[in-house]
Formats: structure tokens, C-alpha cells, sequence
């Protein structure tokens, strides 16, 4: 392919005759590395705090997604950076806000004397979570999103993603290795809003990297309550896991709140120019040529 001109390598990378072929690849190497990950936490016998294994599980998409791009061959739109990364914040902001409305009402309990070092060190943690969190956003949003937009529309785009999304965390929840059983009805309803939201950042940026912040930021900040710098005993908001965290009630209306209204708002407001095909981050001859 490389030394093939560059309208024909773009041609055969974006031909949608090959995309049963690229998700075949893509789900492959998914549930491989998966699997992996599964047989590295049984083995090293680390059920109880299972983070190694649950790290290779999160680099399971980008493994799919590397896979058909080479093999396909297919394209990872991974596009520029832009203001649209701070856009991934308003989750967080959002469950920000639902914690503090829901304090007075006894759902939870803010410690507010801690904020202001949450907020001083979040930067950091949403930056190091980012890391983990690129490795599942290239397999969701920069390879199976874009794919998908030039076939669907973007509610069932959004469906199928998201649908996916709650399988590839399935296994994980109900083996007891991550959330909660009883939190799965909350979990569901977080799952369906975060996907709505990021599916509109990605169409709106035409890139990877806001729905990395967005991932990244909710795992850092959502999913621990706020917590500071890993220190459990310094939580801006503590309480039943109900209600608190990425498997409580508030997080998850918060978040299905914030899907359903940019999808609303995206949705009215059509792109001038949408492309109907997922493009390299680069249109020269050798950023397909690698």
C-alpha cells in the first residue's frame, strides 16, 4: 500500500465493502485482549483489587482498532486537538453539581473543606486517567464511531455503541470485579447519557481526543466521589454507593441529562458539512503510508 498514490490508499482504507471485514478484525482483537486481561487477573490471583488485568481490558479497543486499521485496512480518525476537549469536562461538572444539590436532601455528604485541593489536583488526575482512558476511546470513538456515522444516523449509532459499551463492562460488574450488581440499573442509565454526550463531542470535533477527556475525567472524578489524590479519607462527597459514585443514582441522572440535551441540541442544529466517511488526522500521502 505504500507506494500506491495516496487518492487510492485513502479509496481502499474508506471502500465501505471492507467494513464487515474491519469490525470482524476490530472484535477480534478485542475479545482477545480481553480475555487476556480476564486470565491475568484469575492467575495472579487479584480478584479482590484487580487493576492490572483491568487495565489491559482497557486497552482492548485500541488493540481492535490498530488491528483493522493495519489489516482492514481502515482509518482511526484520531483529528486535531481543539476547544472542544474542555466540552468533555461538563459531565463532571453536571454529577458536580447533582452531588451538591443532593446533599441538603441527605443522598450524600459534602465535604467541602476538601474542594479546594480537589480542585487544585484534578487537572492531574483527569491527565493520568486520560492515559488508560485513550486506550478504550480509540477502539469507541476513533475507529467503531465514525464507522457507524457514515451508515447510521446518530440515534442508533449512539444505541449500538452504547450497547456495546455496557457489554465490553458487563463481565467485569458481574463477576464482582468492578461496581456493582446492585448499582447496574444506575450504571445503565450513566452508560446510555455518556454515550448520547461524547457521540455528539465526536461528531461536533471530528476527533478522538474531547471524548478522551470526557472518559478520563469521569473515571477520575465521577467514579470516586471526588476524591483527592487517591486519599479515600479526603472525599468531597461521600455516601451509599445508591446514590454516590459511577453506580449511584445521581451520577446517573446527572449524566443522562447532559446526553439527552446535547443530543437534543445537535440534533436541531445540523452540521453545515458532515463527512460522510471517518478521514485521517492528516490528508498527506504518508500518514496513511505508516
Amino acid at each position: 500500500m505504500r507506494g500506491q498514490p495516496f487518492s487510492e490508499r485513502l479509496s481502499i482504507r474508506t471502500d465501505p465493502a471492507l467494513d464487515l471485514r474491519r469490525v470482524l478484525l476490530y472484535a477480534a482483537a478485542l475479545v482477545a485482549i480481553y480475555t487476556v486481561g480476564i486470565v491475568v487477573i484469575i492467575a495472579t490471583h487479584t480478584q479482590s483489587d484487580p487493576q492490572l488485568g483491568v487495565l489491559i481490558i482497557m486497552f482492548a479497543p485500541m488493540a481492535g482498532a490498530l488491528l483493522a486499521r493495519r489489516a482492514g485496512p481502515g482509518v482511526i480518525r484520531w483529528g486535531r486537538l481543539s476547544w472542544w476537549i474542555l466540552a468533555g469536562l461538563i459531565p463532571v461538572v453536571t454529577v458536580f453539581v447533582a452531588y451538591a444539590i443532593g446533599s441538603p436532601f441527605g443522598f450524600d455528604v459534602a465535604n467541602y473543606s476538601v474542594l479546594g485541593k480537589a480542585l487544585m489536583l484534578s487537572p492531574i488526575l483527569i491527565v493520568i486517567s486520560s492515559l488508560a482512558a485513550l486506550g478504550e476511546e480509540t477502539g469507541w470513538r476513533g475507529f467503531l464511531w465514525p464507522l457507524m456515522r457514515r451508515r447510521w444516523s446518530f440515534p442508533i449509532s449512539a444505541l449500538v455503541i452504547g450497547a456495546v459499551w455496557w457489554t465490553y463492562h458487563a463481565p467485569l460488574i458481574f463477576l464482582g470485579w468492578y461496581g456493582s450488581l446492585a448499582g447496574l440499573p444506575a450504571f445503565t442509565v450513566a452508560v446510555a447519557g455518556i454515550t448520547l454526550f461524547i457521540g455528539v463531542l465526536t461528531d461536533r470535533s471530528r476527533a478522538v481526543w474531547p471524548s478522551v477527556i470526557a472518559h478520563g475525567a469521569w473515571n477520575a472524578l465521577v467514579l470516586t466521589g471526588f476524591v483527592v489524590a487517591g486519599n479515600a479519607s479526603l472525599v468531597v462527597f461521600a455516601g451509599s454507593t445508591l446514590w454516590v459514585g459511577e453506580f449511584g443514582w445521581l451520577a446517573a441522572i446527572a449524566s443522562l441529562a447532559t446526553g439527552v440535551v446535547a443530543a437534543w441540541w445537535h440534533l436541531s442544529r445540523p452540521m453545515p458539512d458532515p463527512p460522510p466517511m471517518p478521514m485521517p488526522a492528516s490528508s498527506s500521502p504518508t500518514s496513511l503510508g505508516k
